[in-house]
């Protein structure tokens, strides 16, 4: 649906606006500029539809005055009232427009008005977002070039967002693509965009309500005859051919510095522990997104009752793309870990890197033997019983301490601090780690011992607080010589 297009289109143009006239600066004329720009975009769509333009004269009038009331008055409280009355009255102007007079209208609807009215308007901008979808040309040739626009369109902040945290997670590919453009994102920036997309959702969701739900349920899509091209394939097959040559190109630099070794990146000008030690966390989100892409270009797409193997191709190629970035991960992790000792965190996250590569392994097993939605969520709900049984028998504190000494046996070096955070199932390993430290090290772990210790004598005398671990460990304390 083409008007959607110019909906969204003019959205954005309305967004930029506003960050013109509104970012860093103080208020002033620039509201009434905006409004005025604001309805004359809703006055550019009254040839298309038929609403009742002439009886809302009154409304605009009344939004024009206190739009303009910023650019006179100085009063910062006056000015708050002026613009909530802009825009109350612009959600009432948007209501009549909709076919709901005005003079008609009970107190609880008012009331009504401004609770439902802007949940309504955002269902509308999602409804313009899915009309989206429905664009196509009459010409054949010119279809298929709109569907590939459409595909690249849609992989562009996709792109963005994974292109800033391959930047952010790898120091040679941030030389990379600083050598085409500068990622350096300032807080300003942040503030922008988030402001830009605040706006732009807004009058979306604004222009949406009066001009396109009205026909959302009237809307539907053309059905293509036999011998049409195909149409959303095109557009995913795009979308996800753009983000797999992205992973290939980081993955290339994976290859070359963290799998190639240490002589490759102190060439590049890094020392090893810099290199390997950044980005892990920018690597993770890269997984967790890329499965959320992929769930939303099937639906899109709807490859799954349509069988379609063209998207099984690209989605198995960016799968195994994913799983390199996120093998990229752990290694990573792996070498945080060999420098600064296992923590918690680190082992529930390793611990989440292993469940999330069994998704992608559910899912890459859905798609090549074409299996329904339920077989993977069904699957996914499996692994995270079996991922829970599993921490549950590894016994995660013992896993970390018994690290820990593993790593102080190798290197001499030994963070007692994050022993704190390790319940009483670790004090076997603690206690073996106590009979080997010296110094400041030995007597703080005696300290944290001895608390375990008192902490236990206190709680164990009631028969429901029953717990093995705690015995043990009680035991274990009582039949150790904390003293020496």
């Amino acid at each position: 649906m083409l008007k959607a297009l110019y909906v969204i289109l003019i959205s954005l143009g309305l967004a930029l606006v506003f960050n013109l006239l509104f970012f860093g600066k103080l208020i002033g004329i620039s509201v009434l500029i905006f409004t005025v720009i604001l309805l004359g975009a809703v006055l550019l769509f009254r040839r298309s539809q038929q609403l009742p333009f002439q009886k809302t004269w009154w409304l605009v009038l009344l939004i024009t005055f206190f739009a303009a009331m910023p650019s006179i008055r100085a009063n910062e409280f006056l000015n708050f009232l002026n613009i909530c009355a802009v825009l109350g009255l612009l959600m009432l102007l948007a209501h009549e427009l909709k076919g709901t007079p005005t003079f008609i209208m009970r107190l609880r609807n008012y009331a009504v008005l401004m609770i439902l009215a802007p949940l309504r308007m955002l269902a509308s901008a999602l409804s313009t977002v899915s009309l989206l979808g429905q664009v196509h040309s009459k010409v054949k040739q010119h279809d298929m070039w709109l569907r590939i626009f459409k595909g690249a369109l849609m992989a562009v902040p996709v792109l963005i967002i994974f292109g800033v945290l391959f930047s952010q997670a790898d120091l040679a590919f941030s030389q990379f693509v600083k050598s085409f453009v500068d990622i350096n994102i300032s807080e300003r920036t942040i503030q922008y965009l988030v402001l830009l997309a605040i706006v732009f959702v807004s009058v979306l969701s604004f222009l949406s309500y009066i001009f396109i739900s009205k026909q959302g349920k009237e809307a539907e899509p053309t059905r293509q005859s036999p011998v049409a091209l195909p149409g959303r394939e095109i557009e995913v097959m795009v979308f996800l051919g753009l983000i797999s040559t992205l992973f290939l190109v980081f993955i290339g630099f994976q290859i070359n510095y963290l799998f190639g070794g240490e002589t490759n990146i102190i060439n590049a000008g890094f020392t090893y522990a810099e290199y390997a030690r950044r980005g892990f966390w920018e690597l993770l989100a890269v997984g967790i997104l890329s499965l959320l892409v992929l769930v939303a270009s099937e639906k899109y797409a709807d490859a799954e009752s349509k069988k379609d193997k063209r998207f099984l191709i690209p989605a198995l190629i960016l799968i195994a793309e994913v799983v390199i970035v996120i093998i990229s991960a752990f290694k990573r992790l792996s070498l945080y870990i060999d420098a600064y000792s296992m923590t918690s965190l680190r082992f529930y996250v390793s611990a989440f890197i292993m469940l999330l590569l069994v998704w992608f392994v559910l899912f890459a097993i859905k798609l090549i033997i074409a299996k329904r939605e339920q077989f993977f969520t069904f699957g996914a709900l499996l692994s995270v019983a079996g991922f829970l049984m599993t921490i549950n028998f590894i016994n995660p504190d013992a896993f970390i301490a018994k690290a820990n000494l593993e790593q102080y046996n190798r290197t001499g070096k030994l963070d007692v601090h994050y022993l704190r955070e390790l319940s009483v199932d670790a004090v076997h390993w603690k206690v073996e780690l106590y009979n080997k430290l010296e110094g400041e090290d030995k007597a703080a772990l005696r300290e944290l011992l001895q608390n375990h210790k008192d902490k236990l004598q206190r709680n164990t005398s009631d028969w429901q607080s029953a717990n093995i671990s705690r015995t043990r460990a009680l035991q274990l304390l009582e039949n150790n010589n904390l003293e020496n």
